[in-house]
């Protein structure tokens, strides 16, 4: 659990500190200037991508009670992670370890959409669950304005009413 939440408390510090970091890795360790360039380019789409990623996690409501990425989620995030950290360090693996970020990046991305479209069919399921519930119930249906929201019927007791008229109309 230690590790799922300090996932969660980083990501938003990670868009900035990693792409950073990589440019500085770059600059130390000795890129070329079109190299330099390039991975200029490549840190905003990266700075992006981890922004992204990090926006579909927090849209998850599980994720946000919890304080804590799912497990998935985390071990993708690790990987992801520790693959843009090689990347600045300028290694002759440089080229694979790039081409493992973008597949991390990627799969940290569907796996994202997946785990929200999951809770979010929960979520709905459970609404809808709820509903029936009602329905067999004999429990009146939520009224009002809306979808399936039947018009109700005045009420009418057989009692004495007072009926008190707020409307200003002003005659003289």
């Amino acid at each position: 659990m230690f590790v799922r939440r300090a996932l969660y408390y980083w990501q938003p510090a990670a868009f900035v500190v990693l792409p950073l970091w990589v440019l500085i890795g770059w600059s130390v360790f000795g890129g070329s200037a079109w190299q330099f360039l390039l991975v200029l380019l490549s840190c905003g789409v990266l700075a992006l991508s981890l922004a992204g990623v990090g926006m579909l996690n927090f849209t998850r409501k599980q994720v946000r009670a919890e304080r804590a990425l799912s497990w998935p989620d985390a071990a993708l995030a690790i990987a992801w992670h520790a693959a843009i950290i090689a990347v600045g360090f300028l290694t002759p693996a440089t080229t694979i370890l790039a081409v493992a970020v973008v597949v991390l990046g990627l799969a940290a991305f569907w796996v994202s959409i997946v785990e929200l479209a999951r809770e979010t069919r929960r979520r709905v399921q459970g609404v809808y669950d709820s509903f029936q519930y009602m329905a067999q119930m004999g429990a009146p249906a939520p009224s009002g304005p809306g979808v399936g929201a039947a018009p109700r019927g005045p009420i009418v007791d057989e009692h004495e009413y007072i009926v008190i008229d707020t409307a200003r109309i002003h005659q003289e």
